[in-house]
């Protein structure tokens, strides 16, 4: 290239760098409106309430009680599956309690703006499964934590069943495994019946319930009378997250 035009080339392309990066710099800066995003885990079994101790029959026509019922939930976003736009992921793990009423109930904050539909990974991701045990819903006392696997159990459901052939008829899922074809952490994404539009300074209230009767018959069939137990990862593992990454649906919403 001539220096001439070498010297106009430069003349007119300097500028538009600068402005260019001036405008990138302002967008970086731009603070996005925050909106608070309250979700409500309610759990039942085969449409009735979830009650410690009362005896259900799941679709498969088998009695079981259930003693205890958690799960974690963690980066949860907003989404609008027709633009693709979704919030940043929430970084925090919540681990949802039956035993917990306060657990039950999940605030955070997310940018403003509409949305169709509201997602979240059930279980814990690969990375926090590697970093050995952590604090908070994290901690190992919170007894979802193999120290002899070093990782996470994302969703645990025990109780008993009299098909149960274990020790005083019980039965025990402890659902884990984060590797390969083992891994059953599911993101799980559940639509709005119409578009919902956060604002700041409003709370958005989302209403999910589990039906814990999918544990069973979904996917696939899983008496109770076959697998009593499982508490380690493999395919039985995978197929229990395969039915119940559908349990959730959401019942309410409010814009308040």
């Amino acid at each position: 290239m001539k220096p001439v035009l070498l010297k106009l080339f430069l003349f007119f392309l300097v500028p538009i760098i600068i402005t260019s990066s001036s405008c990138q710099r302002e967008n970086d800066l731009v603070v996005k409106e925050q909106a608070a995003l309250k979700i409500n885990f309610s759990h039942q079994v085969t449409g009735q309430p979830l009650i410690y101790g009362t005896t259900y029959t799941n679709s498969l026509g088998e009695d079981f009680s259930v003693s205890k019922f958690k799960y974690y939930i963690s980066k949860i976003r907003l989404e609008n599956t027709s633009t693709g736009h979704h919030t940043n992921e929430d970084e925090e793990y919540f681990l949802v309690d039956e035993g917990s009423a306060s657990s039950k109930t999940i605030t955070i904050q997310s940018e403003t703006g509409t949305y169709n539909a509201v997602s979240f990974l059930l279980g814990v991701d690969s990375i926090r499964n590697v970093s050995g045990a952590q604090t908070g819903t994290l901690d190992p006392a919170n007894d979802m934590f193999w120290t002899w696997n070093s990782g996470y159990i994302m969703a645990k459901l025990e109780g008993h069943s009299p098909l149960s052939t274990l020790v005083n008829n019980e039965i025990e899922y402890h659902i884990g495994g984060f590797k390969g074809a083992e891994n059953v952490v599911k993101r799980i994404t559940l639509p709005f019946n119409q578009s919902v539009t956060t604002e700041k300074n409003k709370t958005t209230i989302i209403s999910i319930n589990a039906e814990i009767g999918k544990w069973f018959k979904n996917t696939f069939d899983l008496p109770i009378a076959v697998n009593p137990a499982c508490i380690m990862p493999g395919q039985l593992a995978t197929q229990y997250a395969a039915n119940y990454r559908n349990m959730f649906s959401i019942t309410q919403i409010q814009n308040n």
